[in-house]
């Protein structure tokens, strides 16, 4: 069984979150975008939006990661659900989970990710999926025969966009669990 959260979390963060009407200017096209796409400004966003130039840089990184490329949207939503499960981040795996589904996966796989099951998986999916959580428990250390395994059906381009996707959610997951940032709702 992996460290799935399963407490309640506060509805207070540490840090006060910035009133998108309020936000320093240089984040309103940040903040338009994630209204645009989501419906409101998530809660880690409004946070670091309290130093704007982490806030605005936070929010390209995440949209050159997981908006752009090759690597399929359902796939690299996985990926951030199994880094938050991993890291238990109850805040990065309630808001990608809706968005993993969002993409087409299915409440099965979310929960076989859980219990650590990545075999019913699509062939070309399992390795990253192992990646993902080697990375996450180890140091960012992959194996070599996880490696090989992505090598088998991934072009380096796309493993280098897997790699950055896991790598930024040890990151949102880090700064969500430090500051307790609660589920955006």
């Amino acid at each position: 069984m992996t460290n799935v959260p399963t407490g309640t979390p506060s509805d207070e963060a540490r840090i006060t979150r910035v009133d998108p009407a309020q936000a320093d200017p240089s984040l309103r096209e940040s903040f338009d975008e994630f209204i645009r796409v989501r419906g409101k400004v998530p809660n880690l966003f409004r946070i670091t939006g309290q130093r704007p130039a982490i806030g605005r840089t936070l929010a390209a990184h995440l949209r050159a990661v997981m908006d752009e490329g090759e690597v399929p949207t359902a796939l690299k939503e996985l990926l951030a659900v199994r880094v938050s499960q991993v890291n238990a981040c109850e805040y990065c795996l309630a808001s990608h989970s809706r968005l993993a589904k969002r993409a087409g996966a299915t409440d099965a796989q979310i929960q076989a990710l859980a219990d650590g099951v990545v075999n019913d998986m699509d062939p070309a999916w399992r390795a990253p999926l192992r990646a993902a959580e080697e990375m996450t428990r180890d140091h960012g250390a992959i194996s070599d025969a996880t490696y090989d395994a992505m090598r088998a059906h991934w072009s380096e381009p796309q493993i280098v966009e897997i790699i950055s996707v896991v790598s930024l959610f040890n990151l949102f997951n880090r700064t969500a669990n430090a500051l307790r940032i609660p589920p955006t709702v």
